[in-house]
């Protein structure tokens, strides 16, 4: 009888998400709305274990890429970004990859690529600029919240427990608690919100409205004591009022006011905390220095191997084992350096084809301002992920105008049309950097 209630309950569970996958396939925007609520307010370790580990984040994202990605179009970029998996699917049958870094590099960066430019084909800018910036406010007062009240709900929440117990703790510098939100680390929660900002410039909200939510990310942002989080944050604002064509004059000059307020009360105390901070801060920053050690040990092709057991010079490289937070450079031990080329190839690529196009767009924005902090922090829980999805979202609004548009109908030329399905995959990084 039990058996018999069992298969009962799994039919009725196969039946609701068959029809809830006919009705998702034709309601893309209630689908991006689905995948920004799962990357801000679902932490990585909450999912399914199938015998490997899928988060709702990633099972979303494979969902959404197959449910909308019938009839997607091919791309220059796009390109680099399937050599890219090539590469590292022969160099895993060569045994030159291992197996958690092809599922990992599949599943946090191409797949949330690919998943950026099939919604922006589908919906446009103004949706996904809309759900992301709503997200981040929203995050953003549970941010504020959580440094105020020291607690930190996202951790209460049930998940598979490795993943849990590596980022469902918290962090304290110089006695204030570091908020972290459902990203599981404070870095991580810095950088979604400091790209985030580049969306709430380009809502179509009034003035006051987009002047609330970036005070709200920006204290947030202040509140997670991230250096590079705090420097990106910056860096989107500056470069948003300066080059989005979106965003009006009041709006300009009340942001760059704020700005100018903010650093000036902020500050005076933020260094402060780092000073009280001391050791743990300043090791922080030795440690991403020394990093560069590594790069003696990278391939052309192919993850090295055998370098946790080396001393260069005098430093022992298995103490970076643990957590390599530098995103170039664990993308190159893990891969080597043609392979890594080529993913940041379409990365990089986004930005010069806006440039040149004179299309800059808040994805292109939030991108090129995440620059230095990849060499801060490696592409860890929803970060990452949120990271790639906007490189798509980028490279999609740097090809062409906003679907719809008359200038968008008359650029319109045939492509090769493909669907894109992948697997899952988690980066880890030390919790006290």
């Amino acid at each position: 009888m039990t058996d018999g209630l069992m298969m009962m309950a799994a039919l009725t569970a196969l039946l609701a998400a068959g029809i809830a996958a006919m009705f998702l396939a034709r309601a893309p925007r209630l689908s991006l709305a689905i995948w920004v609520v799962a990357v801000f307010f679902l932490p990585i370790w909450v999912g399914v274990n199938l015998g490997f580990f899928l988060s709702a984040v990633t099972l979303s994202t494979l969902g959404f890429v197959v449910l909308h990605g019938g009839r997607f179009r091919l791309a220059a970029p796009d390109a680099f970004m399937l050599l890219f998996v090539g590469v590292i699917v022969l160099l895993f049958a060569a045994k030159q990859v291992d197996l958690s870094y092809l599922v990992s590099g599949v599943l946090e960066l191409v797949l949330p690529y690919f998943w950026g430019r099939i919604i922006y084909e589908r919906i446009g800018s103004r949706p996904i600029a809309g759900w992301i910036a709503g997200a981040a406010v929203a995050v953003g007062v549970l941010a504020v919240i959580e440094f105020l009240t020291g607690s930190n709900f996202f951790i209460g929440i049930p998940g598979y427990g490795p993943l849990q117990a590596t980022w469902g703790t918290l962090q304290p510098r110089a006695g204030f608690l570091r908020a972290e939100g459902a990203f599981g680390h404070s870095i991580a929660l810095g950088g979604a919100l400091a790209m985030s900002a580049a969306f709430v410039l380009a809502t179509r909200m009034s003035t006051w409205v987009k002047a609330v939510g970036l005070v709200v990310i920006g204290v947030a942002v202040v509140f997670t004591f991230s250096r590079i989080g705090i420097i990106t944050f910056v860096l989107t604002v500056v470069l948003s009022i300066l080059v989005l064509r979106g965003v009006g004059t009041s709006i300009r000059w009340v942001t760059a006011g704020l700005l100018a307020v903010g650093l000036f009360i902020l500050v005076p105390f933020l260094d402060t905390v780092f000073l009280d901070a001391g050791s743990e801060a300043g090791g922080s920053a030795d440690y991403r220095g020394s990093l560069t050690v590594l790069l003696s040990q990278v391939q052309l092709i192919g993850g090295a191997s055998g370098w946790e057991d080396l001393v260069v010079g005098d430093t022992y490289l298995g103490s970076f084992t643990a957590s390599t937070d530098n995103a170039f450079i664990s993308l190159l031990l893990r891969y080597g350096y043609l392979p890594t080329a080529a993913l940041f190839t379409v990365y990089v690529g986004a930005v010069v084809v806006a440039l040149r196009a004179g299309r800059m767009s808040p994805a292109s924005v939030a991108i090129i301002a995440q620059l230095p902090g990849l060499f801060a922090v490696a592409f860890i829980t929803q970060y990452g992920i949120l990271l790639w999805f906007i490189v798509g979202v980028a490279v999609s609004s740097a090809l062409r105008p906003e679907p719809g548009s008359t200038m968008a109908a008359a650029a319109e030329h045939p492509r090769t049309d493909v669907m894109i399905i992948g697997g899952a995959g988690h980066g880890t990084s030390s919790r006290g950097r």
